[in-house]
């Protein structure tokens, strides 16, 4: 065990007290009113937290964001009917908004009281070929084995032993970062053995490890596609960790839509004193000396200050919005072999039916089969025949969701960029006839793929109906391929090997789903947090 792995242990160990860190507002003292502390390049989850953190500390953030209103993939919009206008999310399904690195983040920003939680009946409800499976809210590890132990009796020993392993790093988890300080390294793989066995492994290397039942094995990795990869490839800590969360405090949907998020967030920033400036794209980052002081918007202007966070893609920060040869050559390197997470195709549909009594799980995951390896690659290539797809039932969870006698939808599958790069150059220059005929083609086709699965006669009941492609998650966030979860969350960038929000260059910080830890609402505004306690104590530091 060399030197950089034990770096890479003690970063863990911070981010595991992440949730509990308060920064010491006093050491704000003499601190010059009116200064322009750091620019907050996105105002997607990441950078909101960010910058409220930041306003509510007593720093002065100035959020610059490329589009009219607050949000990224946390948002909504909505598309006209006969029947009335449809709300459409663009993202939100559920989230474990009551696990404590949440709570303690909404309760830190003061608002916790100000969000409308929708809780969802069950963790998850899904459909296989030969059986179904809906496993109540909050069942916990406890609960879910049991249930699984009583469906797969003669897996009962492999189950105990996965379930043990997942207990352990639960629990390893926990004190990490009280324990590791100061120990003996050699004898971390003794102390953290849990946590030194999964370290290097896939969550379908953990899986085979002890479960030799195929249906089995799909219903322990049902929800990898929700982390954007095959277990063959997920990092079995990123998988088991928000997983047990979830299983342990539940889901919930955020009446009013995700939107409620985004601009209780703005709001928080303004009402503290920050500033925020919609429609100012930022092109570039300014460099003096090494350090990062400012940003040059897309109409030449420049704004300055102590440091700058880039909620902005990774990818583009890196490649583009940096001098070139700013990042260590090694540490470029390094970034150039991680990978884009894949993007999504959505479906948004609005019946002139009241179908919500038939789906009281309110959110449903349909699977062709147990392969899960099989499904992913068929959803990549955009063979919705065989691939599977998740289904919400907005009306399920929060009665008024759409016009009277209606029911709001949403069919979502995960979709890689490379079907649709032969179209992006037309796409982005205006021109979309190809492009618009490909995309209808897969709405039909998904749609017939739930009708014959989820809900028989849905062609018939369809008043408004919209979709999004990869080129639409790169038209609106700019992310590259469309990724909807930032970099891959691979065995070589999640837990301990996670690229870090420090950049390397200083002054500079990332706070999104490309950075630590990773995608997903609760990712995103961790690293927020993250970003803001590193850059806080280095402003603190050098004031």
């Amino acid at each position: 065990m060399d030197r950089r792995f034990f770096l890479r242990l003690s970063a863990m160990a911070a981010a595991t007290s992440l949730a509990r860190w308060q920064f010491p507002v006093a050491a704000l003292a003499g601190k010059s009113a009116g200064e322009l502390d750091v620019i907050v390049v996105g105002a997607g989850l990441g950078g909101l937290t960010c910058a409220a953190y930041l306003a509510r500390s007593g720093f002065k953030p100035l959020l610059l964001e490329q589009y009219h209103m607050p949000g990224g993939y946390a948002s909504s919009f909505t598309r006209p009917s006969d029947k009335g206008d449809f709300t459409c999310e663009v993202s939100l399904h559920s989230s474990s908004f009551h696990a404590p690195s949440m709570a303690a983040m909404l309760t830190d920003l003061d608002l916790w009281d100000k969000l409308d939680m929708a809780e969802h009946p069950s963790a998850w409800s899904s459909r296989f070929p030969d059986f179904s499976l809906s496993v109540p809210a909050k069942a916990g590890l406890d609960g879910f084995e049991r249930q699984l132990t009583a469906l797969f009796p003669d897996q009962a020993a492999g189950l105990a032993r996965y379930f043990a392993v997942w207990r352990g790093v639960q629990e390893e988890t926990a004190r990490l970062d009280a324990e590791l300080p100061g120990m003996d390294k050699s004898r971390f793989p003794e102390v953290f053995k849990n946590l030194w066995y999964i370290h290097d492994k896939s969550i379908g290397q953990v899986v085979d490890d002890h479960i030799d039942d195929p249906a089995l094995k799909a219903v322990l990795t049902q929800s990898c596609g929700y982390y954007g990869l095959p277990p063959s490839r997920l990092s079995a800590f990123f998988y088991l960790e928000p997983t047990a969360q979830y299983l342990r405090y539940g889901g919930a949907y955020l009446k009013g839509t995700s939107r409620t998020l985004s601009e209780a967030l703005a709001n928080a920033i303004i009402n503290a004193g920050g500033v925020i400036k919609y429609g100012t794209r930022v092109d570039s980052i300014l460099v003096e000396k090494g350090r990062a002081v400012g940003v040059k918007t897309a109409d030449s202007a420049e704004y300055r200050a102590s440091a700058v966070v880039c909620n902005a893609s990774a990818p583009q920060l890196f490649g583009s919005m940096l001098p070139a040869g700013t990042l260590p050559g090694e540490a470029q390197q390094k970034i150039d072999t991680y990978t884009y997470s894949p993007g999504s195709f959505i479906v948004w549909l609005g019946l002139d039916q009241d179908i919500a009594p038939r789906f009281p799980d309110g959110e449903l995951s349909f699977y062709r089969s147990t392969d899960m390896e099989a499904g992913y690659k068929y959803a990549m290539a955009c063979d919705f025949e065989h691939a599977g797809f998740s289904l919400m039932v907005y009306d399920s969870l929060v009665p008024g969701f759409s016009p009277r006698g209606c029911t709001s939808i949403s069919i979502i599958t995960l979709c890689d960029a490379s079907h649709w790069q032969q179209f992006e150059a037309d796409y982005l220059a205006g021109r979309k006839d190809a492009y618009h005929a490909e995309k209808a083609r897969l709405t039909d086709l998904l749609i017939s793929q739930v009708e014959q699965h989820a809900i028989p006669g849905l062609s018939k009941m369809i008043v408004m109906k919209e979709s999004a492609t990869p080129l639409t998650n790169l038209r609106y966030t700019r992310n590259p391929a469309g990724a909807i979860y930032g970099y891959n969350q691979t065995v070589d960038n999640s837990f301990m090997s996670r690229i870090s929000n420090k950049t390397g260059v200083p002054g500079l910080y990332l706070a999104s789903a490309w950075g630590n830890p990773g995608g997903g609402y609760a990712g995103a505004m961790l690293g927020g947090k993250s970003a803001f306690r590193d850059l806080a104590k280095a402003l603190i530091h050098t004031a």
